[in-house]
């Protein structure tokens, strides 16, 4: 990975997105670009720098102080070294993320949800929905609430979709340099597809083997018709740090949003959702 920019509205949310952000970029070696967008305003991508040029006006040079507070207020000690670089545009609040996911060529968007709606919607509505569908990079969100913690637990939910083999491959190698382990899952709620359902896995296994060598990939196939239940189960019992899952169209995670159980027992999820792109 070589960019990933992480997005602040200075919400006091805000704060927790940034810090995995830093977290990920001790461990991925990567640029970290904190950026704000001012939404009513006009101007060109701005770089915070020791020596700003004369040509910045007040309003730019307000946002930028209020930027570098934040990243100063909001920097453990440990991470002062870090390669972090704060940057704001006027624009309107998508058009500024693609100039700067475009201008910074990132690998990884992040970003904070501030209210308390159902998941589903704070996923799947407003900018997030937007994100998912047209963000061509993978997009970590934070949902209020959550509490910055090391990533060592990352559960994936795969229903065996073709695109979910790139995800979990980029995964693993992400997983490696966190010291984390991925727990792969898939719920399977039709009995007659029990033996389909665990062949798949044996390929991503046979897939991931020289990747593997460690054991910190595991795989489980969770049978029973209340499929966020086992999944919510799931995740207790590996004390998850992380959710992952590709976004696309039809399939598994579509199924699950549209139960009504779904929508309440996410809606209280406090840990990241990392949406990979089909």
């Amino acid at each position: 990975m070589d960019s990933i920019l992480c997005l602040t509205d200075f919400h006091h949310n805000s704060a927790q997105p940034f810090r995995y952000g830093l977290h990920l970029t001790r461990h991925l070696h990567n640029e970290l670009y904190v950026a704000h967008v001012e939404d009513s305003a006009d101007f060109p991508t701005v770089e915070d720098s020791a020596k700003l040029d004369e040509s910045i006006n007040t309003e730019q040079l307000d946002a930028l102080h209020k930027l570098r507070q934040f990243i100063q207020t909001n920097t453990p000690e440990e991470d002062q070294k870090l390669p972090v670089h704060g940057v704001i545009v006027g624009d309107n609040l998508w058009d500024g993320i693609e100039v700067l996911t475009g201008k910074y060529d990132a690998d990884l968007i992040i970003m904070g949800m501030r209210n308390r709606m159902g998941f589903a919607g704070r996923i799947f509505g407003g900018l997030a929905s937007k994100m998912i569908n047209l963000a061509e990079v993978p997009v970590l969100m934070t949902p209020p609430g959550t509490q910055f913690t090391p990533i060592k637990s990352v559960v994936y939910a795969t229903d065996f979709d073709v695109a979910n083999l790139a995800s979990i491959e980029k995964m693993v190698a992400w997983c490696q340099a966190l010291d984390a382990n991925l727990y792969l899952v898939h719920v399977n709620d039709d009995p007659a597809d029990n033996a389909w359902a665990k062949q798949q896995m044996e390929k991503i296994m046979r897939a991931l083997e020289e990747d593997n060598e460690d054991q910190r990939v595991r795989f489980t196939i969770l049978e029973g018709d209340d499929i966020m239940d086992h999944l919510e189960h799931y995740m207790q019992e590996v004390k998850a740090d992380l959710i992952a899952l590709t976004a696309y169209r039809k399939g598994f995670w579509d199924r699950i949003l549209r139960s009504g159980l779904a929508h309440e027992v996410i809606q209280e999820v406090n840990i990241p959702v990392l949406i990979f792109k089909s």
